[in-house]
């Protein structure tokens, strides 16, 4: 085929399509409702989970888990971190991370920052170099170096104008001041956009963490060795675990570690969500396909004089089926136009919600990679739509189609529209299912009980000023309780160092008294949770028995414990757990006795299994532990009204202490909503492209069907001249267009029945197989099927059989 010939067919093409207007609108329509699905949400595959990290060669970059006695992953301890290293090979350079916050200076009042802790070695680890200034060096990751600090492009911009004189000044940290020796580039963090600056680690200074094996805050980082895969390098790790366990059987290098890509560490929990909604974005460009097939296949008996002529006149079967497809193309290329158009639309509106469950969302855009991926498939999804309407339309016969007053067809459908039929309602059976299922499980998410009242209460954190040490500390929190609880219209005001569902609190084993020592594979582990007096009360979470603590649990008073309903059944089952003793396994701890059992809390998540639980009064945390609080207390505040009562409660702090900043300012309804933000995502847009699967497959039935009722005119003519009922050519019709419906939502059921076990580890409470969604959505696929059949078939009921006999 000569580049004159291919532009001879783009030609006529076009000509053929802007002659049927009314067709190239609907086609064009109707494709770029699929196509703009599938750009919009390969733009957010792109950018989430391909382009989302700022690190050279991402791929290769590892996060290494310790593996913990009983099988879990966990971050690692100081001790347990300096031991890997020791094992020499690429683990000699393992870089080392911990976030933390810190009051940035040179304003009025301080303003609170996320940031973090890094080794000399991450930074190389994770192949990103500063666009200015440089990398720590080794020295100043030494223990008593001086103070220094890399600041993140956005505050760099942002606070101190972008001046590239920043190097070498001074900046204030805790009222410590740093010295800035890089800024890095654009985009750049390690675990959280949040990240504002970095400072080393100086691993070794870090006082009771340094010793400690069971507080884990490290977590490591690796690159994969070149020539050398994950699985080989994980093979050598094992290797490494089993020569220490045979040096020292009871000691805690012998568990192991665990590699972990870090894009699956960032982005495992949207990755198999976002997967989900590109499979069902690929059944709506399917339907989108059937339906201009359909509407191809109907426009191709309009064609066949034309085609006869083209072919009388010499043309080949493969050249009429080439100049088809050629239209078919055209089609795809201008509903692909049109897509990119609703695509941008649709990445514009999800910008605006921003979900808190996509990572760097704001980061979607539709970049070069997106528009190469959309000319691609609309190259395939035209061949796709356009070859069986070809193929079919090529075979005409030129002795039939030359003759005149060839009469319309007594037939039903064609093999092909019965088939492509069935196929959209079969897709849309499946998708309509699955949002189904995604509805089912937030319905049940969203009635737990999360074990607390989060309506009515703001949360915020603060931080104890840098100068105040052991229990000047836990005296700065107290005040600061006693200012706010004497605001008005304040009912409550409680303290933990996490409150729920806004953060994490370490896991610590405890040893119960009177109960014997488990293996060592299997230690008993409990949530450690720090928190004030009357906590449970400000939090309207149920005290099954025993008291709260009270500002009597000083650190001169005997050891008290709070424990969970799941701790008490697990280690006292059929017992009053009241008066009974566990220890926490931490340096400084001692035997506390239980004085209270409260209802399990959701901390995490409605969906998110509920963990056994110690909490401990704040005040007798020990010494050691006592850097935890810095800058790590939330309060939650229970108002009758909450106008104004920010102000007020800035007021407050500031007559306790004035350079302490508030921040991470949330409602609790807020922090709920956002723990369910990937399911409720989940939910509108498999809902949503379930919606336009169903509207699609009910206006592709409708459009079959009323092709068919126009081709069989005089036949519906010729039965209500001979006798026939209009309720017989009703249900003539009705029931042609029910078993195609039927045949569709029967092997949808079938197909949804396979694949549902794909949205298993995505649904919370509901069965994959549920019954009830089983039960009740294909019938409702049903009906809306139908009644896109009702309207052809009530319209042929109506035909005048004079008229129709006339007009042949």
């Amino acid at each position: 085929m000569t580049r004159e010939t291919l532009l001879q067919d783009i030609r006529y093409g076009f000509r053929m399509l802007r002659q049927s207007p009314g067709f190239t609108a609907v086609a064009v329509i109707t494709l770029a409702l699929g196509i703009g699905a599938n750009t919009a949400m390969f733009s957010v595959i792109n950018s989430v989970l391909f382009h989302s990290l700022p690190f050279r060669d991402s791929s290769r970059v590892m996060v290494l888990w310790k593996t913990m006695s009983n099988g879990n992953a966990n971050a690692f301890s100081t001790p347990a971190f300096l031991e890997m290293r020791q094992q020499g090979d690429f683990l000699a350079h393992l870089g080392a991370f911990t976030s933390l916050g810190k009051n940035l200076g040179g304003k009025e009042l301080p303003e609170r920052i996320a940031g973090g802790k890094v080794n000399y070695d991450l930074l190389p680890v994770l192949g990103v170099q500063p666009i200015l200034g440089r990398m720590f060096s080794l020295d100043e990751d030494r223990p008593g170096a001086g103070a220094v600090v890399i600041l993140s492009h956005a505050l760099w911009s942002t606070r101190f104008a972008s001046r590239r004189n920043i190097l070498s000044e001074v900046v204030d940290l805790d009222g410590t001041p740093y010295t800035v020796v890089g800024v890095m580039p654009p985009g750049f963090h390690v675990l959280a956009d949040t990240e504002l600056f970095w400072i080393p680690l100086q691993l070794e200074s870090m006082n009771a963490r340094a010793s400690a094996r069971n507080v884990h805050w490290l977590f490591a980082f690796t690159r994969l060795p070149v020539g050398r895969n994950q699985k080989q390098v994980q093979a050598g790790l094992d290797a490494i675990a089993a020569r220490l366990k045979v040096q020292d059987p009871a000691g805690e290098g012998g568990s192991g570690a665990t590699l972990q890509s870090v894009s699956d560490f960032v982005n495992g929990a949207v990755k198999p969500v976002l997967l989900l909604l590109m499979g069902a974005v690929a059944f709506v460009l399917l339907i989108a396909c059937s339906n201009v097939a359909n509407l191809l296949l109907s426009r191709s008996t309009t064609r066949e004089r034309e085609i006869s002529i083209r072919t009388a006149l010499g043309a080949s079967r493969w050249r009429m089926i080439r100049q088809l497809l050629t239209e078919s193309v055209l089609l795809a290329m201008l509903g692909g136009g049109l897509g990119l158009v609703l695509a941008e639309i649709a990445i514009k509106s999800l910008r605006s919600v921003h979900p808190s469950s996509i990572p760097a969302s704001n980061a979607i855009v539709v970049d070069p990679t997106v528009l190469a991926y959309t000319a691609i498939l609309c190259g395939v999804v035209g061949i796709l739509f356009g070859l069986a309407p070809a193929w079919e339309g090529s075979k005409a016969s030129v002795g039939e189609k030359l003759k005149d007053g060839s009469r319309g067809s007594s037939g039903s459908f064609g093999k092909h529209r019965a088939v492509l039929v069935v196929m959209e309602t079969a897709l849309a059976s499946m998708l309509f299912i699955g949002a189904g299922l995604s509805l089912r499980s937030l319905w049940r998410a969203e009635m737990v009980n999360l074990g607390f009242n989060p309506d009515g209460v703001l949360t915020f954190r603060i931080a104890a000023p840098t100068e105040f040490s052991e229990q000047r500390i836990p005296l700065f929190y107290q005040q600061v309780l006693d200012r706010v609880r004497s605001l008005p219209g304040v009912q409550s005001a409680v303290l933990a160092r996490n409150l729920p569902m806004s953060g994490t609190d370490p896991s610590m084993p405890i040893t119960i008294e009177g109960t014997p020592p488990p293996p060592s594979e299997t230690p008993i582990v409990a949530r450690l949770r720090a928190i004030g007096p009357n906590y449970f009360s400000g939090l309207q979470t149920s005290l099954l028995a025993g008291h709260e603590f009270t500002e009597h649990d000083t650190a001169a008073s005997p050891r008290v414990v709070i424990v969970s309903e799941s701790l008490a059944k697990l280690h006292w089952p059929n017992q009053n757990a009241l008066g009974k003793r566990l220890k926490p396994g931490m340096p400084g701890g001692d035997w506390c006795v239980v004085v209270g059992v409260a209802a399990d809390v959701h901390h995490w998540a409605a969906d998110v299994d509920i963990e056994p639980t110690a909490y401990y009064p704040y005040t007798q945390v020990p010494l050691a532990f006592l850097p935890l609080l810095e800058g790590n207390m939330g309060i939650a505040v229970r108002s009758q009204n909450s106008d104004g009562l920010l102000s007020s409660i800035r007021t407050a702090l500031g007559e306790v202490d004035k350079t302490v900043p508030v921040y991470d300012v949330k409602g609790m309804e807020e922090m709920v909503a956002e723990s369910g933000s990937l399911r409720r995502f989940d939910m509108w847009l498999i809902g949503t492209f379930a919606g336009l699967a169903l509207t699609l497959a009910t206006v592709g039935i409708y459009g079959v069907m009323a092709y068919a009722v126009s081709q069989r005119t005089r036949e519906i003519g010729i039965r209500i001249a001979l006798g026939a009922q209009r309720r017989d050519v009703l249900q003539l019709i009705m029931g042609q267009g029910a078993k195609l419906a039927l045949a569709g939502v029967i092997a949808g059921l079938f197909g949804a029945f396979v694949l549902s076990r794909l949205m298993s580890s995505l649904l919370f409470g509901v069965s994959p197989r549920d019954l009830v969604t089983f039960s009740v959505v294909p019938w409702m696929v049903l009906v809306l099927i139908l009644v896109g059949c009702y309207i052809p078939a009530s319209r042929a009921t109506r035909v005048d059989p004079v008229v129709a006999l006339r007009c042949e």
